[in-house]
């Protein structure tokens, strides 16, 4: 499953909701992607993510596919964000069931 969102995410709420509808699964990993607080070794305030519609969709699902295509998944997500990130929040969230 793929989400492009502007709100952040819960990683405990996405496992649980993806272990509610998957039996018989031996091991869950994840990836969690945050904003930096430095850019260059410079202070980062904020950074802004735009998002255009079905693009990044599109390249999250090929990346989704490759995965399934390269190990035996029982299910996975993939959450990114958009909009303005502020350092110490999530941006990415990936999670693999087998």
């Amino acid at each position: 499953m793929i989400k492009v969102q502007a709100h952040d995410f819960s990683i405990e709420k996405e496992i649980k909701s993806l272990l509610d509808k998957n039996n018989n699964v031996g091991a869950v990993s994840s990836f969690v992607g945050i904003v930096r607080d430095k850019a260059k070794d410079k202070d980062l305030i904020s950074m802004t993510l735009e998002h255009y519609p079905g693009m990044a969709e599109k390249i999250l699902k090929k990346i989704e596919n490759e995965a399934n295509s390269r190990w035996k998944l029982l299910d996975s997500l993939i959450i990114h964000r958009y909009g303005e990130l502020f350092p110490g929040e999530n941006i990415v969230l990936v999670i693999t069931l087998s």
